[in-house]
């Protein structure tokens, strides 16, 4: 005989559960899988592959590579082309942003110790951003609560099993990650799926580490993750890694596995003092676990700032002197959309042009176009 206690506990994840299978049906396309929609205009095309449209126009009848792009069935007039057609011209015309030969496959950690900053809407977006812009990119979902999962249409723990995580790689049982990555409705991104079983992962791997019999051993289970996407990674240009808020082994092999970090952080005194805990975090895990290791970047990246808030745009002032160039110069504003995108089971990167807020957007590629920058930096030092 259940208590009345666990009675109700029942109740509330049954009710819970349909929920998720109302919106899950709200939230997909008649095929039950989420698509990208959005079509680029032709203005949007010259810009994106770097010609004019009238090359864009002859290539339509070009009798080996045709690239037609789709018409509204009444008009006839173009409707624009899908992203896929956009990186199909970019490989033909010469101009995808992708690495060279020889340049390295980046992987770029957003990680926080404090729930609620933005790190999983960030890790999206970015990924959005830089799929639009013709990088190859995989997503790691390190985080049990899997809100990167689902931000792509899926809900995690109705889709996924541990089995679909990094997990059967962590524990020996696959010697590659390709098993689990997933392709998802939008060109250019795959995803590792996490969900709330990959949290027996972290005891795992603290586990492993206490029954350790040598200290090679030992370090051996901070670099896990990093091992894994090696597996992969010659097919993509970045790998992204969202992070679960809170140190413990996961987040240590999350950054081990990283070539630059981006810690995003609101205008405030507690998320402040944990980002100083994160540094110190960092500092400790590089000297114990990497020594010698060198990132292309660090860089605190301001957050959910309302900018009609006095106290928060003094704190930024703070920030700003306090992290220095460590600091992003782009700010991630506050703002509606993009929970109210969500709320549809959307991003403002899904919607065409005329359905966004050109200040929001050109707000979002400033920031993401500053860590874009120091990416392709960081390739031509390799270079060079």
């Amino acid at each position: 005989m259940f208590s009345p206690g666990i009675e109700q506990l029942e109740e509330i994840i049954t009710k819970c559960e349909d929920t998720l299978e109302v919106l899950k049906d709200h939230g997909m396309s008649p095929k039950l899988e989420k698509q990208l929609e959005r079509h680029f205009s032709v203005a949007e095309a010259e810009t994106m592959v770097q010609r004019s449209r009238t090359t864009l126009s002859r290539q339509e009848s070009d009798p080996n590579r045709p690239v037609i792009p789709a018409r509204h069935e009444k008009s006839g007039r173009v409707k624009g082309y899908t992203l896929e057609q956009i990186n199909e011209l970019r490989d033909i015309f010469g101009t995808s942003p992708r690495r060279k030969p020889g340049q390295s496959c980046k992987v770029l950690s957003m990680q926080s110790f404090k729930g609620g900053v933005a790190k999983s809407v960030s890790t999206v977006y970015f990924a959005q951003y830089l799929a639009i812009r013709g990088y190859r990119v995989l997503i790691v979902d390190c985080d049990p609560q899997a809100s990167a999962t689902s931000s792509f249409g899926y809900i995690p723990d109705h889709a996924f099993t541990e089995k679909d995580t990094m997990a059967l790689y962590i524990d020996g049982t696959k010697d590659s990650i390709d098993y689990a990555i997933k392709q998802t409705y939008f060109p250019g991104i795959d995803l590792v799926p996490s969900c709330l079983p990959w949290y027996e992962v972290e005891f795992g791997l603290f586990n492993a580490v206490t029954h350790a019999e040598t200290p090679e051993e030992r370090l051996s289970y901070y670099q896990e993750l990093r091992e894994g996407i090696r597996t992969v990674e010659a097919n993509y240009d970045i790998v992204l890694m969202d992070s679960p808020p809170a140190l413990g082994m996961i987040s240590i092999n999350i950054l081990a596995a990283a070539d630059a970090v981006v810690v995003p952080t609101p205008p405030s005194l507690y998320d402040f003092a944990s980002t100083a805990q994160y540094f110190k975090m960092v500092k400790r895990v590089v000297e114990s676990i990497t020594p010698g290791k060198k990132f292309d970047f660090i860089k605190v990246m301001p957050t959910k700032v309302e900018k009609n808030k006095g106290r928060q745009m003094d704190f930024l002032d703070i920030m700003r002197d306090r992290f220095g160039m460590s600091m992003l110069r782009s700010i991630f504003s506050s703002t509606s959309q993009i929970p109210n995108a969500a709320s549809l089971y959307q991003t403002l990167y899904d919607l065409p042009k005329g359905e966004r807020d050109n200040a929001v957007m050109d707000m979002l590629d400033e920031v993401f176009g500053e860590i874009e920058g120091l990416i392709r930096k960081s390739w031509e030092d390799q270079a060079s």
